[in-house]
């Protein structure tokens, strides 16, 4: 319960959401997870959306090509089960919680061939109804992982997630960004890098840092996860 404790005051000292994310993913990883993904879901907006932001460690980069695909992230409803759950709720569990389409058991058995076979999936709630879902997998099944464990990870994980929320809020007024400045934070969002957003828009990368620092003044942000949440959530871009 100690280390627990020392978790979320570390993690409460953190002030940006690259490094909430960093801690987060570290401490999951220490205590034994495999792969993990957090999912940033705008308000009104389903948790397999184009719009919502994942980030994702541990995965194969086949299935990370598999699921940035709108249909085939579509076919998903774990997410969405979970939240209405409510609760914590194996993938496994998940799977049963609902009516399955074709679609959705071609999903599941994409799952399998992957090796996705054992994780769970957590709704994390925010303030302001900015509710988000996050997975952990430990490679192994759910009931040889002792439950200290799985309680650490799942309280560090709800505890990042209002940091975020709270971060993202601060500084409300509605930015203005140029045209070209659209551009470029809707390839940040879409996970492009400086170069490859050059190349897309004809333009240097050394003035794509240009625009990236200047979209980090106008959002308050520091780096491009929390650039691209603040920038969906305030309707400046469209994925």
């Amino acid at each position: 319960m100690a280390a627990v404790e020392q978790a979320l005051a570390d993690l409460n000292r953190i002030n940006s959401v690259a490094g909430l994310l960093e801690f987060s993913r570290d401490h999951s990883v220490r205590l034994g997870v495999v792969r993990q993904s957090y999912h940033f879901t705008p308000m009104f907006h389903q948790p397999t959306s184009a719009r919502t932001i994942v980030q994702a460690e541990g995965f194969s980069q086949e299935w990370l090509a598999l699921y940035a695909a709108q249909d085939f992230r579509a076919c998903d409803p774990i997410p969405a089960r979970t939240l209405r759950h409510g609760a914590r709720l194996s993938w496994q569990d998940a799977m049963t919680l609902g009516e399955n389409s074709s679609d959705n058991q071609r999903f599941f058995a994409a799952m399998a061939d992957h090796g996705l076979v054992h994780g769970f999936g957590l709704p994390l709630f925010g303030p302001r109804g900015r509710d988000a879902y996050a997975s952990f997998d430990f490679g192994r099944p759910l009931a040889d992982v002792d439950a200290e464990i799985i309680e650490s990870i799942c309280g560090v994980a709800q505890a990042g997630h209002v940091r975020v929320c709270n971060l993202i809020e601060q500084g409300r007024d509605v930015p203005v960004l140029s045209t070209r400045e659209r551009e470029v934070m809707k390839w940040i969002a879409r996970g492009k890098s400086n170069t490859d957003i050059g190349t897309i828009l004809d333009i240097s990368p050394e003035t794509v840092r240009t625009y990236v620092q200047r979209i980090y003044q106008k959002l308050g942000t520091h780096d491009r996860i929390a650039a691209a949440i603040r920038a969906l959530k305030l309707g400046l871009i469209e994925l």
